[in-house]
């Protein structure tokens, strides 16, 4: 697979200032008083996703996409590039997201992308998309959640400390779907580090399984 390249990584990941607590208000939105002290919150835009200041689970808000299409959970450190946001109406959605994990000296970045559309259904089109944005040339497996059907590719190199990993995440029941790419590398930009991958797909996997469409 071809990596793709983290150039915006490390301004997203940049420290922002803090603020204290807030609640989530009748209309969804978080109102602020007094913020929990994570990068989700102390980041002015990234705020503006998170449906409450509650925890979903640990270390995990939930996250509520603009075009009311989805929700997810969102790592409480992780920030969304307002430079890279992208809205149009309630059908199309992509934005890009960043955390730095410092327990195992890794930093990731996913590009995430949604539709809403009559075409949906045509899911080799949207797989070639993928495929050609990211560089991949092989197949892609398959599960069925009941709700979701997600199709995903994966590669990881545990001395560089790369774990690479593309998704298409279909709705069984509505015309939605999204596409994600994954990709992380060493936090302290050496070409080799101690990564542990299955703890960053587990990670991952956390994210991609919470998604709900609407």
């Amino acid at each position: 697979m071809k990596k793709t390249i983290l150039l915006s990584l490390t301004i997203m990941l940049a420290f922002t200032g803090g603020c204290g607590m807030t609640k989530e208000k009748d209309n969804g939105k978080v109102e602020q008083q007094s913020m929990p002290e994570t990068e989700a919150f102390k980041d002015e835009f990234t705020r503006e996703f998170m449906k409450s200041t509650e925890e979903t689970e640990g270390g995990f808000y939930t996250f509520e996409s603009k075009t009311k299409g989805y929700t997810m959970l969102f790592p409480e450190n992780a920030k969304v590039s307002k430079s890279d946001y992208e809205l149009h109406e309630n059908k199309y959605e992509t934005l890009n997201l960043g955390e730095k994990i410092s327990d195992i000296n890794n930093s990731y970045y996913i590009k995430l992308t949604y539709e809403k559309s009559p075409n949906i259904n045509d899911v080799d089109v949207h797989l070639k998309q993928l495929s050609i944005t990211s560089g991949y040339k092989g197949d892609f497996k398959k599960i069925d959640n009941g709700t979701n059907i997600v199709y995903y590719a994966k590669e990881n190199n545990n001395e560089k400390g790369l774990f690479y990993y593309i998704a298409l995440i279909k709705s069984n029941n509505t015309d939605q779907l999204i596409r994600l790419t994954f990709d992380s590398s060493c936090s302290n930009g050496e070409t080799e580090c101690d990564v542990d991958a299955n703890k960053l797909e587990q990670r991952l996997m956390e994210v991609v399984d919470s998604i709900k469409f609407k």
